[in-house]
């Protein structure tokens, strides 16, 4: 009499084979995730156009984390500011955005890292030939400033300078002397090139870049307002939800290991005079601490 255990064995044995035939072919590999990246183009910090395409702290700082990330393929895409708030509306995504500013609003929509970037605030701008208009080597009180009628302020409209600053603009903003436009910086900086205005507000690394860039030959001043934070900080954000989450838990593990170190301190020190480099270092260690600047919410 046969055994029923001999044809069960064969079978077996066959399984086996095939089994181990399987696991000896080249396995295809896992898809992997893709952050989407939304930049917008903003120099000096993010610049996505011209000769110095790619050379802002937050280019440098997507350049930093993206090849950190392995494990996640990687695409930018170029919005406007509208459309990159209206993106990060959009939950449980792999969406994110290299630095933004931490603001109520923002932390109902996104998930944000520790401080990844320090950016000196908002400046008064103008010629040195009206150096004698303004007060000397002091900040400068805007509200008394916008009072004088005799000079003539240039401000973007729809753009935030600061907490302190937009309510004070917004009060004078029917006076003869308050210009309001829809401009670009760069159309602004040309009014005070062409003295149709006596000054303006930018960021002071903003102001350099625009001037090196339209090739600026007038001397300017660049001017402390008085009552504005010194500094203001920026994180890495992505979309709540788990998959931004992920990723961030993963920057912020990048971030502490990183943001000492030489390479990753100058990333924050791009576009600003020697002057003002020093003045980053000064507060970085404020950036480390994640302490709020003085004057802030």
């Amino acid at each position: 009499m046969k055994s029923a255990n001999g044809p069960l064995r064969r079978l077996s044995a066959k399984l086996l084979g095939t089994l181990a035939l399987l696991l000896a072919l080249p396995q295809a590999p896992q898809a992997r995730e893709t952050i989407q990246w939304i930049v917008i183009d903003f120099p000096p910090f993010m610049i996505r156009s011209g000769p110095h395409l790619g050379s802002g702290s937050m280019d440098g700082l997507l350049d930093f984390l993206i090849p950190r990330l392995p494990e996640y393929d990687h695409e930018l895409t170029t919005v406007s500011i509208a459309r990159r708030e209206a993106e990060l509306k959009n939950p449980s995504r792999y969406l994110c955005t290299s630095s933004l500013y931490r603001t109520p609003e923002r932390e109902k929509l996104v998930v944000f890292s520790i401080p990844a970037l320090i950016h000196l605030h908002n400046r008064l701008v103008f010629l040195s030939e009206k150096a004698d208009s303004f007060s000397n080597g002091q900040a400068i009180d805007l509200e008394s400033l916008l009072k004088r009628r005799e000079l003539f302020g240039g401000f973007i409209s729809l753009r935030s300078y600061a907490p302190n600053i937009d309510p004070i603009v917004a009060q004078y903003a029917k006076m003869p002397n308050v210009v309001h436009r829809p401009l670009t910086a760069m159309q602004m900086f040309d009014l005070l090139a062409k003295r149709e205005i006596d000054y303006t507000i930018l960021f002071p690394h903003e102001a350099v870049f625009l001037a090196k860039l339209r090739g600026f030959k007038e001397s300017f001043v660049i001017r402390p307002i008085a009552g504005t934070i010194p500094y203001t900080l920026t994180q890495v954000a992505c979309v709540k939800g788990a998959p931004g989450e992920e990723v961030i838990a993963r920057v912020n593990r990048i971030l502490k290991e990183q943001r000492q170190s030489p390479e990753y301190r100058q990333l924050s020190e791009r576009w600003y005079n020697e002057e003002d480099k020093v003045l980053i270092r000064k507060y970085y260690q404020n950036l480390l601490d994640a302490t709020p600047p003085p004057g802030s919410p």
